[in-house]
Order: structure tokens, then sequence, then C-alpha cells
């Protein structure tokens, strides 16, 4: 019952069977956007702690005379979480996701106060169009910083 909540849960419904689809469409790129700006704000958090705390044991090992291996070790350890924040990015993911996360909710909620006879076509149209254009941007700028991090390795 559980994995079938899960499995539920995880498999958006489609949006096109909704009562109004363009807002369930618009809603469903908010939530995805949420769920990866809530994920990368944590990745992104958690490794800068993990930097912070394997930095300072690396000086505090070496200031009690730790063997070699294990101040070493603590080093290594800091260097590779700060070579997995530089590949990942999830910092730079945290702002992009939350600034389209925060472009949607205003197209969202500007949709919202058009009154239901408002809500003609062409405003269904505006809203799948600039959720189209908040999404394509943002895959466009996510795009680009994966390809300057590819040519900065080469």
């Amino acid at each position: 019952m559980v994995m079938r909540k899960r499995r539920q849960l995880s498999q958006p419904a489609d949006p096109w069977q909704a009562p109004d689809p363009p807002l369930a469409l618009a809603e469903q790129q908010l939530h995805w956007y949420a769920r990866n700006r809530n994920l990368s704000r944590v990745r992104y958090q958690a490794n800068e702690v993990l930097i912070l705390l394997t930095a300072a044991a690396t000086t505090l090992a070496a200031a009690l005379g730790a063997h070699a291996v294990i101040t070493a070790s603590l080093a290594a350890a800091s260097l590779i979480l700060t070579g997995v924040r530089k590949i990942f990015g999830w910092h730079e993911d945290w702002l992009a996701f939350s600034s389209a996360w925060a472009e949607l909710l205003a197209t969202i909620n500007d949709y919202r106060l058009l009154p239901a006879d408002r809500r003609d076509e062409k405003a269904r149209q505006r809203l799948v169009a600039k959720v189209n254009e908040i999404v394509s941007a943002e895959t466009q700028t996510w795009a680009s910083r994966r390809r300057s991090l590819t040519e900065a390795r080469e």
C-alpha cells in the first residue's frame, strides 16, 4: 500500500485531463521547480557544511599529531567535496530553480486573478506560452552553465 502511494506521487497526473489543463500544467511545473529547488538547497548546504567540517577536522588532526594517513584522508575528503560542489553546481541550480519557481508562481497568480468567465482560450494560450517561456529560459541557462563547466575542464 505504501509503495503504491509513493509510486502514485512520483508519477504526475496528465495535466491535459484536468478541468483547467493550462493551470494544471503550470502547477505541475511549479511543483517540479519547488521540489528541485528544495533538493538543490539541501544538497548545497549539506556539501558546504561537510567541506567546513572536513577542513576543520584536517587542521585539528594535524594540530593533535594524528597519523599522516588520517590528516591526509581528511584533506582529501575536503578536496573531493570541493570538486563535488563544482561538478554538480547545486548552488546555481538552487538559484535558477528559485527564480523559475517565483516567476511561475506569479504567472499562476495572475491567471487565477482572472474571473472564471475571462479565462478564455486566449488567456489559456497565454498561460501555456508563459510557462513554456519560463521553462525554456531556465533550461537554456542550465545548459549554458553545464557547457561552460565542460569547457573550463578542457
